[in-house]
């Protein structure tokens, strides 16, 4: 069991997530969580958001091809020969 301590800041009672918690639950700086009230026991719950995972296609449809443009740097390192044991 974990014990914390409510302390006085502005109009509120706040407490912190201990350590061991947090690491457990993985939480972050700036997760939400949400105080509910069951059977006189408090529940905490932290909101994880959920991840959308993206397609190749909406990810290739954000990218323009005016953004690719080369340097002269990229030009000179496209265009030089290799100084080791590279393969080609």
């Amino acid at each position: 069991m974990t014990k914390t301590t409510l302390r006085k800041a502005g109009g509120s009672a706040i407490t912190t997530v201990p350590a061991l918690i947090s690491d457990f639950l993985k939480l972050n700086i700036g997760d939400e969580l949400t105080w509910e009230i069951e059977n006189g026991k408090i529940i905490l719950k932290a909101l994880k958001p959920v991840r959308k995972k993206s397609k190749l296609d909406d990810l290739l449809d954000k990218f323009e091809a005016s953004q690719n443009v080369r340097s002269l740097e990229d030009e000179q390192w496209l265009n030089s020969a290799p100084r080791g044991k590279e393969l080609l």
